[in-house]
Protein backbone atom coordinates (compact mmCIF):
# COMPACT_ATOMS: atom_id res chain seq x y z
CA UNK A 1 0.00 0.00 0.00
CA UNK A 2 1.14 3.81 -1.01
CA UNK A 3 0.38 6.01 1.72
CA UNK A 4 0.01 9.65 0.33
CA UNK A 5 1.88 12.12 1.97
CA UNK A 6 0.13 15.05 -0.17
CA UNK A 7 -3.18 15.23 -2.01
CA UNK A 8 -1.95 15.38 -5.32
CA UNK A 9 0.64 15.61 -7.50
CA UNK A 10 1.19 15.93 -11.57
CA UNK A 11 3.59 12.52 -12.60
CA UNK A 12 3.75 14.15 -16.12
CA UNK A 13 7.33 13.34 -15.88
CA UNK A 14 8.53 9.87 -16.10
CA UNK A 15 5.03 9.36 -17.65
CA UNK A 16 4.89 6.40 -19.91
CA UNK A 17 8.99 5.70 -19.31
CA UNK A 18 8.96 3.72 -15.90
CA UNK A 19 8.94 0.45 -18.10
CA UNK A 20 12.28 1.24 -19.46
CA UNK A 21 13.68 3.19 -16.40
CA UNK A 22 13.46 -0.43 -14.77
CA UNK A 23 14.45 -2.21 -17.36
CA UNK A 24 17.99 0.01 -18.89
CA UNK A 25 18.57 2.42 -16.12
CA UNK A 26 21.85 1.20 -14.64
CA UNK A 27 22.43 -0.04 -10.89
CA UNK A 28 24.60 1.35 -8.37
CA UNK A 29 27.91 -0.53 -8.14
CA UNK A 30 28.59 -1.67 -5.13
CA UNK A 31 31.55 0.09 -4.15
CA UNK A 32 28.66 3.26 -3.13
CA UNK A 33 27.06 1.21 -1.24
CA UNK A 34 29.81 0.51 0.44
CA UNK A 35 30.78 3.58 1.09
CA UNK A 36 27.95 4.58 2.87
CA UNK A 37 28.37 1.55 5.09
CA UNK A 38 31.61 2.76 6.36
CA UNK A 39 31.47 6.26 6.35
CA UNK A 40 28.45 5.96 8.93
CA UNK A 41 29.49 2.59 10.23
CA UNK A 42 26.19 1.13 9.49
CA UNK A 43 25.49 -1.91 11.84
CA UNK A 44 21.18 -2.48 11.47
CA UNK A 45 20.77 -0.43 14.29
CA UNK A 46 18.41 3.03 13.59
CA UNK A 47 16.36 4.39 10.79
CA UNK A 48 16.85 5.10 7.11
CA UNK A 49 14.94 7.72 5.21
CA UNK A 50 15.41 7.56 1.12
CA UNK A 51 14.15 10.52 -0.40
CA UNK A 52 13.31 11.01 -4.13
CA UNK A 53 13.25 6.64 -4.09
CA UNK A 54 12.35 6.09 -6.98
CA UNK A 55 12.21 2.30 -7.80
CA UNK A 56 13.30 1.63 -4.68
CA UNK A 57 16.81 0.79 -5.76
CA UNK A 58 19.16 2.54 -2.62
CA UNK A 59 16.08 1.52 0.27
CA UNK A 60 15.83 -2.52 -0.76
CA UNK A 61 19.95 -2.69 -0.64
CA UNK A 62 20.43 -0.64 2.37
CA UNK A 63 17.65 -2.24 4.12
CA UNK A 64 19.47 -4.96 5.76
CA UNK A 65 21.54 -2.12 7.33
CA UNK A 66 18.78 -1.08 9.34
CA UNK A 67 15.70 -1.37 12.08
CA UNK A 68 13.25 0.38 9.74
CA UNK A 69 13.12 2.33 6.20
CA UNK A 70 10.88 4.87 4.87
CA UNK A 71 11.02 5.45 1.13
CA UNK A 72 9.19 8.74 -0.45
CA UNK A 73 8.85 9.34 -3.68
CA UNK A 74 6.32 11.89 -5.24
CA UNK A 75 5.61 9.28 -8.77
CA UNK A 76 3.11 6.56 -8.14
CA UNK A 77 4.13 4.70 -11.04
CA UNK A 78 7.66 4.70 -9.52
CA UNK A 79 6.30 3.48 -6.02
CA UNK A 80 4.29 0.60 -8.12
CA UNK A 81 7.34 -0.92 -8.85
CA UNK A 82 9.38 -0.31 -5.82
CA UNK A 83 6.49 -2.17 -3.80
CA UNK A 84 6.45 -5.03 -5.94
CA UNK A 85 10.37 -5.73 -5.99
CA UNK A 86 9.72 -5.47 -1.95
CA UNK A 87 7.30 -8.00 -2.01
CA UNK A 88 9.48 -9.83 -4.14
CA UNK A 89 12.89 -9.41 -2.02
CA UNK A 90 10.61 -9.95 0.94
CA UNK A 91 11.86 -6.52 2.42
CA UNK A 92 9.05 -6.10 5.43
CA UNK A 93 11.25 -3.16 7.00
CA UNK A 94 10.23 -0.88 4.73
CA UNK A 95 7.23 1.12 4.36
CA UNK A 96 7.01 3.37 0.72
CA UNK A 97 4.71 6.77 1.08
CA UNK A 98 3.89 9.33 -1.85
CA UNK A 99 5.15 12.69 -1.31
CA UNK A 100 7.65 15.57 -1.71
CA UNK A 101 10.90 15.38 0.04
CA UNK A 102 10.32 19.07 -0.03
CA UNK A 103 7.15 18.44 2.40
CA UNK A 104 8.63 16.33 4.60
CA UNK A 105 7.61 16.47 8.62
CA UNK A 106 8.42 15.85 12.15
CA UNK A 107 5.11 13.32 11.58
CA UNK A 108 8.01 11.13 10.00
CA UNK A 109 9.70 10.77 13.33
CA UNK A 110 13.67 10.74 13.39
CA UNK A 111 16.22 9.22 11.40
CA UNK A 112 20.12 7.67 11.37
CA UNK A 113 20.27 8.70 7.81
CA UNK A 114 19.16 9.97 4.79
CA UNK A 115 19.98 9.25 1.39
CA UNK A 116 19.07 10.72 -1.76
CA UNK A 117 19.72 8.55 -4.95
CA UNK A 118 20.27 10.16 -8.42
CA UNK A 119 17.17 12.49 -7.68
CA UNK A 120 18.77 15.61 -5.94
CA UNK A 121 18.23 17.30 -9.14
CA UNK A 122 14.73 17.43 -8.89
CA UNK A 123 14.70 19.20 -5.15
CA UNK A 124 14.27 22.29 -3.93
CA UNK A 125 18.13 21.51 -2.06
CA UNK A 126 18.39 24.06 0.58
CA UNK A 127 14.62 22.99 1.63
CA UNK A 128 15.04 19.61 1.55
CA UNK A 129 18.94 19.34 3.26
CA UNK A 130 17.18 21.95 5.81
CA UNK A 131 14.27 19.21 6.49
CA UNK A 132 16.27 16.65 6.35
CA UNK A 133 18.81 17.19 8.84
CA UNK A 134 15.97 18.32 11.49
CA UNK A 135 15.04 14.89 10.88
CA UNK A 136 17.98 13.25 11.78
CA UNK A 137 18.92 12.11 15.39
CA UNK A 138 21.99 10.84 16.40
CA UNK A 139 21.69 11.15 20.13
CA UNK A 140 21.53 7.02 20.81
CA UNK A 141 24.69 6.18 18.85
CA UNK A 142 27.71 5.54 19.77
CA UNK A 143 31.16 7.79 19.65
CA UNK A 144 32.17 5.30 16.57
CA UNK A 145 28.48 5.96 14.77
CA UNK A 146 27.27 8.62 12.55
CA UNK A 147 24.32 10.34 11.73
CA UNK A 148 23.72 12.40 8.22
CA UNK A 149 23.23 12.27 4.31
CA UNK A 150 24.20 10.52 1.41
CA UNK A 151 23.96 11.90 -1.77
CA UNK A 152 24.05 9.96 -5.02
CA UNK A 153 25.21 11.62 -8.43
CA UNK A 154 25.74 10.38 -12.07
CA UNK A 155 26.91 14.07 -13.07
CA UNK A 156 27.55 12.61 -16.49
CA UNK A 157 24.92 12.15 -19.62
CA UNK A 158 24.67 12.22 -22.93
CA UNK A 159 24.38 15.76 -22.55
CA UNK A 160 28.07 16.30 -20.93
CA UNK A 161 29.57 13.10 -22.57
CA UNK A 162 31.96 14.38 -25.27
CA UNK A 163 32.74 10.57 -27.11
CA UNK A 164 32.34 10.66 -30.48
CA UNK A 165 29.31 8.46 -29.86
CA UNK A 166 27.52 10.30 -27.35
CA UNK A 167 28.00 13.59 -29.40
CA UNK A 168 26.75 11.77 -32.47
CA UNK A 169 23.73 10.84 -30.29
CA UNK A 170 23.30 14.38 -29.14
CA UNK A 171 23.21 16.26 -32.19
CA UNK A 172 20.22 13.31 -32.87
CA UNK A 173 18.50 14.53 -30.01
CA UNK A 174 18.45 17.66 -30.38
CA UNK A 175 17.35 17.76 -34.12
CA UNK A 176 14.09 15.74 -32.83
CA UNK A 177 13.84 17.85 -29.75
CA UNK A 178 15.07 21.06 -29.81
CA UNK A 179 18.25 22.65 -28.62
CA UNK A 180 17.34 22.13 -25.07
CA UNK A 181 17.02 19.54 -22.66
CA UNK A 182 13.49 18.84 -22.51
CA UNK A 183 11.92 17.70 -18.53
CA UNK A 184 8.58 17.22 -19.01
CA UNK A 185 6.60 20.05 -20.63
CA UNK A 186 9.39 22.39 -20.03
CA UNK A 187 13.55 22.58 -20.23
CA UNK A 188 16.58 22.44 -17.55
CA UNK A 189 16.89 26.10 -16.24
CA UNK A 190 20.12 27.36 -15.60
CA UNK A 191 22.21 26.50 -12.41
CA UNK A 192 24.15 28.63 -10.96
CA UNK A 193 25.25 26.52 -7.65
CA UNK A 194 26.86 23.47 -7.67
CA UNK A 195 25.91 20.93 -5.25
CA UNK A 196 29.29 20.79 -2.81
CA UNK A 197 28.11 24.70 -2.61
CA UNK A 198 24.66 24.24 -1.83
CA UNK A 199 25.56 21.24 0.93
CA UNK A 200 28.47 23.35 2.46
CA UNK A 201 25.69 26.21 3.17
CA UNK A 202 23.52 23.99 4.62
CA UNK A 203 23.28 22.49 8.24
CA UNK A 204 25.21 19.84 7.26
CA UNK A 205 28.55 19.42 8.54
CA UNK A 206 32.00 17.80 7.24
CA UNK A 207 30.84 17.93 3.92
CA UNK A 208 32.75 15.26 1.97
CA UNK A 209 32.61 14.67 -1.89
CA UNK A 210 33.72 10.94 -3.82
CA UNK A 211 33.67 10.23 -6.79
CA UNK A 212 33.66 5.99 -7.83
CA UNK A 213 34.50 5.21 -11.01
CA UNK A 214 31.61 3.06 -13.02
CA UNK A 215 31.66 2.18 -16.56
CA UNK A 216 28.33 0.73 -18.38
CA UNK A 217 28.12 -1.34 -22.06
CA UNK A 218 25.81 -0.63 -23.79
CA UNK A 219 24.03 -2.11 -27.44
CA UNK A 220 22.21 -0.50 -29.95
CA UNK A 221 19.12 -1.34 -28.58
CA UNK A 222 20.12 -1.16 -24.34
CA UNK A 223 20.83 2.28 -25.37
CA UNK A 224 17.73 3.48 -27.50
CA UNK A 225 16.32 1.68 -24.50
CA UNK A 226 17.62 4.07 -21.81
CA UNK A 227 16.99 7.08 -23.92
CA UNK A 228 13.38 6.41 -23.46
CA UNK A 229 14.01 6.17 -19.71
CA UNK A 230 14.93 9.29 -19.57
CA UNK A 231 12.66 12.82 -19.01
CA UNK A 232 14.22 14.80 -21.87
CA UNK A 233 13.77 11.91 -24.31
CA UNK A 234 10.32 9.62 -23.36
CA UNK A 235 9.32 7.98 -26.15
CA UNK A 236 5.94 10.00 -26.09
CA UNK A 237 7.77 13.03 -27.43
CA UNK A 238 8.94 11.65 -30.67
CA UNK A 239 6.65 12.48 -33.62
CA UNK A 240 8.19 9.12 -35.97
CA UNK A 241 9.48 6.00 -33.48
CA UNK A 242 10.97 4.13 -36.56
CA UNK A 243 12.95 7.47 -37.84
CA UNK A 244 13.81 8.43 -34.95
CA UNK A 245 15.67 5.26 -34.01
CA UNK A 246 16.57 4.43 -37.40
CA UNK A 247 19.09 8.36 -36.99
CA UNK A 248 20.09 7.04 -33.44
CA UNK A 249 21.13 3.46 -34.98
CA UNK A 250 23.02 4.87 -37.81
CA UNK A 251 24.53 7.58 -35.19
CA UNK A 252 25.96 4.95 -32.71
CA UNK A 253 27.23 2.52 -35.61
CA UNK A 254 28.75 5.35 -37.65
CA UNK A 255 30.81 5.62 -34.31
CA UNK A 256 31.23 2.12 -33.55
CA UNK A 257 30.18 -0.68 -36.26
CA UNK A 258 30.47 -3.50 -33.42
CA UNK A 259 27.27 -1.74 -31.81
CA UNK A 260 29.23 -2.20 -28.47
CA UNK A 261 29.62 1.03 -26.24
CA UNK A 262 31.69 1.53 -23.29
CA UNK A 263 30.19 4.57 -21.61
CA UNK A 264 32.33 5.66 -18.37
CA UNK A 265 29.90 7.32 -15.99
CA UNK A 266 31.14 8.53 -12.85
CA UNK A 267 29.46 8.41 -9.83
CA UNK A 268 29.71 11.19 -7.30
CA UNK A 269 28.97 10.72 -3.94
CA UNK A 270 28.13 13.65 -1.57
CA UNK A 271 28.18 12.74 2.59
CA UNK A 272 26.86 15.31 4.83
CA UNK A 273 26.92 14.79 9.00
CA UNK A 274 24.93 16.03 11.59
CA UNK A 275 27.39 17.50 14.52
Amino acid sequence: MITKLLPAYDPTLFQGAIPYYVDYRPRYPEAVYRLIQESFHLDGRGRLLDLGCGIGLVALTLEAQFEEVIGIDPDPEMLRVAIQESERQNAQKITWKQGLAEEITGDLGSFRLVTIGRAFHWMDKPTVLQRSYERLDSSHLTDSSKSGIAIIQTEKDIWSNDSEWAQNVLTVIKKWLGERRRVGNTTVPLLYQSDLEILESSPYKQIEKHTIDFQKQWTVNTFIGYLYSTAYCRRDYISDIPAFEADIRAALLASEPSGVFVEDIPITVYLGFKA
